[in-house]
Order: structure tokens, then sequence, then C-alpha cells
């Protein structure tokens, strides 16, 4: 039972991770490991488990965890830690990337977000940003629902940045007990299926400066890729109540009125 893996994990120490742990499955992700990635997972995972070991106590055997926030802030990161830590404590764990279901491939969907903002400004922009239009939301729901109720092999999306770059493959979960989703919009009302929403917190300052130094995608510095990351940004913290677990850039756990005083004052 999941319940007894987790019991069975209380004594947890940190183990030594190596430079080669599995991460998300979107393809040509690039997951560089940090300290500050360490330390934030360090801090989260024990709480984690005691977050988990209360669903399981209420009967699941199968548990849906997303790692959400801004991008570039680390998601990737700490999903891969997590889900190396939950592994190696005898929880088998898979870590998906929401990144891989959006309803059109990156270039296109770039040139949508722009094409929306020429024709309907920063409220249609916002109107986009993060919503059905823009994101297969029911397929990840599926995949969450599907996994819980113990489907064996799921079919999962794999999206890469070109045209011939998009195919499914067939996943093996009969043996898994945690699904990890690392993804900006994890914590989204637009969809079910999620068990413990983790938020890392950050800033549209923080997450371009992080963008920048993993060289994610062209033109990080233009206004319109910080009107972007400002507006995910409101969206994330409209979303922040929901958040089991909210940790701060310096990787301390916040509550919520801690984490809406900290946002009040980096404004």
């Amino acid at each position: 039972m999941l319940l007894d893996k987790i019991k069975a994990a209380k004594n947890w120490q940190p183990p030594v991770i190596p430079s080669d742990i599995p991460h998300g499955d979107m393809p040509g992700d690039k997951v560089e490991i940090n300290e500050g990635h360490v330390k934030k997972a360090n801090v989260i995972f024990p709480r984690l488990l005691s977050l988990m070991e209360e669903e399981a106590s209420n009967g699941k055997e199968k548990i849906v965890i997303t790692v959400c926030g801004g991008s570039g802030v680390g998601k990737s990161e700490i999903a891969s830690i997590l889900s190396f830590y939950l592994t190696g404590a005898g929880i088998k764990s898979y870590t998906l990337s929401g990144d891989n279901y959006p309803r059109r491939i990156p270039m296109h969907n770039d040139a949508e977000r722009l094409r929306v903002y020429e024709e309907l400004g920063r409220e249609g922009l916002a109107d986009y940003l993060g919503s059905d239009k823009e994101i297969n939301f029911k397929e990840i729901e599926k995949i969450a629902l599907d996994f819980k109720a113990g489907v064996k092999s799921i079919s999962l999306r794999r999206l890469g940045r070109k045209e011939d770059e998009l195919w499914y493959d067939d996943v093996d979960f009969s043996d898994t007990d945690v699904l990890i989703i690392e993804w900006t919009h994890g914590n989204s009302d637009n969809y079910k299926g999620v068990d413990i929403p983790i938020l890392l917190n950050s800033t549209p300052k923080e997450t371009l400066e992080h963008r920048r130094s993993r060289n994610r995608d062209g033109a990080t510095d233009s206004p319109f890729t910080t009107m972007v990351l400002e507006i995910e940004q409101g969206q994330i913290a409209s979303q922040a109540h929901k958040a089991k677990i909210i940790i701060s850039k310096q990787g301390e756990i916040l509550s919520y009125d801690e984490y809406l005083k900290l946002m009040e004052a980096e404004k």
C-alpha cells in the first residue's frame, strides 16, 4: 500500500544527487541542477511526505503533484529532484511536463500570442495566455484522472519546437505511485486531478533572469516577453491560495499570508 511506503520513508535523509538524474519528458529540455534547487527540494520533501501521508490515509493509492511557478523559475529541476527522492525512498514517480500540451507547436503559439496582442491588446493577450484557447487542459486532466484510476498504460504527448517534432509514447504506470506535473499552469483552475500543488515563488524580473541564463528561447529581453511574464505572474498569484506548499526564492516555506506580504513588498 502507498501509505506503508510513505511511512517507511519518514526517516529519509537527503542523498547525493548524481548529475544524470531522470527529468521531465519535454524533448530537448535542459535541466541544470544547482545548490539552490537542492536546498529548496530538501525543504519541500519532508513537508511533501506529510501531505502525501494525509492523502494516502484517505485511501488514495495514486497521488498527483504539481510543481508550478513562473517560467524559468526552476520547476524542471526541482520536480526532477523530488521525483528522484521519491523513487529512491521506494515511492516510484514519473515527471510529466505540461509544456507538451499547448494547442500549437511553440513557434506557432508564439506567433499566435503576438497576433492576439496586436489585434486585442494586453487584455486580449491576458485572456489567451494560460487559457483553454492556448492549452489542451482536458488532455492533461484525462491523464491525471486516468493515472489516479489505476490505468496501467497512458499515451503521453511529446512536443519539440519544430513541425515534425510531435508524437505520442505509451508509458507504463502500473507500478508508479506518484505523477509529478511540472508546469507554469500546474495550479490552474482549468483542469482537475491535482492533489498537492507546490508553488515556487518568483517575480517576473527573477523569472526573466532565469530564462536568460538558460537561453530557453529567443528575445528573452523583449518588452513583449516581459509583458507575457507579468501576465503569467498575475495568473499564478490569483491561484496561489490553492497551493499546499509555497516556497520562497530563498528556500523557505511560506504561508499564504506570508506569500501575499512578500509579493506586495516586491512590487
